[in-house]
């Protein structure tokens, strides 16, 4: 009886001192999967330790937006319908005699929403926040899994250089303080696994005040949620979104488990790391991204570690550098979603038939072994049987002119410069891809020149001009100059 006492005499202390609501708002990229599918997993030991999770679904990967019911319509300025869905687990927390506890990434930017609608509760706000770069990576890896991205990660990263990237760097954690109060907030460092760091749940369960019982709550827990594709399967994937928004969503969404499974299982394989990207553009975007972060850091110190990351050992060859076997994650979907491919299969010889030519759709035919006739100088794609260009006839080509030839044969040329030349030869013959993709590696070498992002912008722009469907930079409404997608 006294024990009985003395334990109910506890859980009436800590109800006291628990806050009404806790709110896990990422950041991105930093284990929310991962958070997500054990509190989903473990509602009722969650709530025999005084916290709600209300429920949400999990994809066949065990992958979730969390609580996308409530940060949803946020996201789209629906605040009188995220309030009927907050109201609501609010009183089913409050049922059970419980704090509410909530999860979603969604919520990141959403802190004057929230504070509209906690006003009068005691609210607890939980944020992890990873190396910039490396979210850099993660987040153009989840573009292309589940954004139809086509953009390589050389067209990313130089970028970055021309515009704030504060979402990286975790600016909204100061929002959230100052709406919420310093005091209120728990914004720690975040380690991926594959950079050497621990269990993101038992973290979880610390800032949670449950580090004691967390040992038995984590035993048997294993593997990783949501790894990032391995690079076979992102290129594969970033071929494939050449045709993906052709076809009905869910055939994309089924695609992206088949290869989020493929990349869970493909442990000897790789995602795209810091080891990828050139040495001296990875010292920049250090620099840039790391200046960002000193406010951050200055009101939020336990987040110093995060801008402690050694640099890696860069590759040899740069970013996104060796020839990638794509064989594994295609027999994955050959064996695991034979008729999505063959939807696939199927639109892209269409659009062949139509006359796309793009590089990455060619790539894409090649791999899945769709005949084509390879584009000639004006850069139109044939179907066998057909007649190629007469080449002559159809465009007149054009060598270098003395210009370039001086440029190129001078020992003080730099390699920029050179690439800025090839570039601008290339446009002239129309080959409008390959043009496109040299002035892009020539900014990676020197963003800050205006005259190449000039070159840059009257290519794309020609490209865009010809309305080219589904390509990595028409079709997406990619403005080389205005923010692009994340």
């Amino acid at each position: 009886m006294l024990k009985k006492t003395i334990a109910k005499f506890r859980r009436t202390a800590q109800s006291r001192l628990r806050p009404d609501v806790f709110l896990h708002i990422g950041a991105p990229k930093c284990g929310s999967s991962a958070i997500q599918r054990f509190c989903i997993t473990n509602r009722e030991l969650l709530l025999s330790h005084g916290f709600y999770y209300p429920g949400h679904s999990l994809d066949v990967n065990g992958v979730s937006g969390g609580h996308s019911q409530l940060a949803g319509p946020l996201v789209e300025g629906k605040l009188e319908e995220a309030g009927v869905t907050f109201r609501r687990f609010l009183g089913e927390a409050r049922a059970r005699r419980a704090c509410l506890l909530l999860s979603a990434e969604g919520l990141y930017g959403q802190q004057a929403a929230m504070a509209e609608l906690c006003s009068g509760l005691k609210v607890v706000i939980l944020g992890f926040l990873r190396d910039p770069l490396e979210a850099l990576l993660a987040n153009h890896n989840q573009g292309i899994k589940r954004h139809m991205s086509t953009r390589r990660l050389i067209e990313v990263v130089p970028e970055m250089l021309r515009r704030p990237t504060g979402h990286l760097v975790g600016a909204p954690f100061l929002s959230w303080a100052d709406s919420f109060g310093d005091e209120h907030c728990r914004f720690l460092p975040f380690r991926s696994p594959g950079s050497g760091g621990g269990m993101i749940e038992a973290e979880f369960l610390n800032a949670l005040g449950l580090s004691q019982v967390a040992p038995l709550m984590l035993e048997g827990l294993s593997g990783q949620t949501n790894r990032s594709y391995v690079k076979s399967a992102l290129e594969l994937k970033r071929l494939l979104n050449t045709v993906l928004p052709a076809l009905p969503p869910q055939q994309a969404h089924k695609i992206d488990w088949c290869l989020q499974g493929y990349s869970d299982r493909a442990l000897e394989e790789e995602a795209y790391s810091l080891a990828d990207l050139d040495a001296g553009l990875h010292q920049k975007m250090q620099t840039h991204l790391f200046k960002q972060m000193e406010p951050v850091i200055a009101r939020f110190p336990a987040l110093g570690p995060v801008a402690a990351t050694s640099m890696a050992e860069p590759r040899a060859f740069g970013v996104g550098s060796g020839w990638l076997d794509l064989g594994g994650p295609l027999r994955a979907l050959t064996e695991g979603e034979p008729e999505v491919l063959r939807a696939v299969r199927e639109r892209a010889a269409a659009l062949r038939d139509q006359g796309r030519r793009d590089y990455a759709f060619c790539k894409l035919l090649d791999v899945l072994g769709i005949d084509f006739v390879e584009p000639g100088p004006s850069g139109r794609l044939g179907k066998p049987g057909t007649e190629p260009e007469n080449e002559n006839a159809t465009v007149q080509r054009q060598g270098l002119t003395e210009s370039q030839r001086e440029i190129l044969g001078s020992k003080e040329a730099s390699v920029a410069g050179c690439m800025r030349e090839l570039a601008v030869v290339l446009e002239s013959q129309d080959v409008l891809d390959d043009a496109l993709y040299v002035i892009q590696c020539a900014l990676v070498r020197r963003p800050e020149v205006v005259g190449l992002q000039r070159i840059r912008d009257r290519i794309a722009g020609k490209l865009a001009a010809r309305g080219r469907a589904g390509g990595a930079r028409a079709d997406e409404g990619w403005r080389p100059s205005e923010e692009g997608q994340q």
